[in-house]
């Protein structure tokens, strides 16, 4: 079994199979037919395309260029799609919307989301937001999240051993994916962590020192440029995505200010918005909005699930919820229903 199936089967849920029940037996028509409550459905996307094009986490992949395209086709034609200046006036309590909207977003800048989300949002006049990380503009390197995935994929043993931040052992043979999730959950959660320590100890117990650097893995200022200009939103994923809350104050200031000021030189738009890396609850803290209101933020997004309605949506913790490769279109669509009716999935 390749890598690519291991991670399919892997993929395979009982939520998979109760929507595909729900939608033989009729019961999405019934959800479709049931009132929505006033809210906003914030949709994540990371990577568009096949993660047999990476060499970094295959774990990013959100959608194909056709799934994205039946996605979009299947929302426009039952939800209304927002834009992120009125997804920011409905949390302020500006506007509001007849019943649920959709937020698309896309986060860390991939060249995927120039090539692939991009043509497919202008062809169906649909706005996306997307969340770029200003130190990989245009950039070859592999993020820590990719660098991580890399050096575990291309290991040099099947037993992997670290001494750093304690002794650990992993099994290669049988299931490099988990091995990935473990380090990057280590890396995520690690407060105290030397976390250059701990990267160099992953290259030293891998045997891998030197990363690919053949090809363009994230969007240049021409593309973002012409993304802005063409419709679609931009906002900050921070500078060099660290988790903010692992930083002190004035660190996390400068990553979401110089973002800040990058982005507006590039795009010639304010930025207002951000999106924050890795959006676990634990990922920012009140020191965090802190410096958000001082480098002039209006919105900021998580990533942990929940719900956005009228009137109760902290403006610093809009809630987002996880799109995922092989899910589906029925498990999709259950999802988006229950959101619009519910204000968060079912599944």
């Amino acid at each position: 079994m390749n890598w690519s199936d291991a991670f399919g089967a892997q993929r395979k849920s009982k939520r998979q199979r109760a929507a595909s029940i729900m939608a033989a037996s009729g019961a999405m028509r019934i959800l479709e037919k049931l009132p929505r409550r006033n809210c906003l459905v914030v949709l994540n996307y990371h990577r568009i395309g096949s993660r047999s094009d990476t060499v970094g986490d295959p774990n990013l992949y959100s959608a194909t260029p056709g799934d994205l395209d039946e996605q979009i086709t299947w929302l426009k034609s039952r939800y209304h799609i927002a834009s992120l200046d009125e997804a920011i006036r409905f949390v302020e309590g500006r506007t509001a919307f007849p019943d649920a909207a959709i937020l698309i977003t896309f986060d860390d800048g991939y060249k995927d989301n120039f090539d692939y989300a991009y043509p497919i949002l202008r062809n169906h006049k649909v706005q996306g937001t997307f969340f770029i990380c200003t130190s990989y503009i245009g950039s070859q390197q592999l993020p820590w999240w990719d660098r991580i995935a890399y050096m575990v994929r291309n290991s040099r043993s099947e037993q992997l051993t670290l001494n750093y931040p304690e002794r650990l052992n992993f099994d290669l043979s049988s299931n490099k994916l988990a091995t990935i999730n473990r380090l990057l959950s280590i890396y995520k959660s690690g407060h105290a962590i030397d976390k250059e320590r701990f990267m160099k100890e992953i290259s030293r117990a891998t045997g891998v020192e030197r990363e690919p650097s053949d090809q363009r893995l994230f969007i240049n200022q021409h593309e973002l440029r012409e993304m802005a200009q063409n419709g679609m939103a931009i906002g900050s994923h921070t500078h060099s995505h660290p988790l903010l809350s692992h930083l002190p104050k004035d660190l996390q200031l400068e990553e979401v200010l110089l973002s800040k000021r990058i982005l507006e030189r590039e795009t010639e738009r304010k930025i207002q918005s951000i999106a924050y890396p890795v959006g676990s609850s634990d990922s920012f803290d009140q020191r965090t909005h802190e410096a958000l209101r001082q480098a002039g933020y209006r919105i900021a997004f998580s990533f942990y699930g929940g719900k956005n309605i009228a009137g109760k949506i902290p403006p610093f913790d809009v809630k987002r919820h996880h799109v995922g490769l092989g899910e589906g279109a029925s498990l999709f669509r259950v999802r988006a229903a229950t959101s619009a009716i519910l204000g968060q999935p079912l599944l």
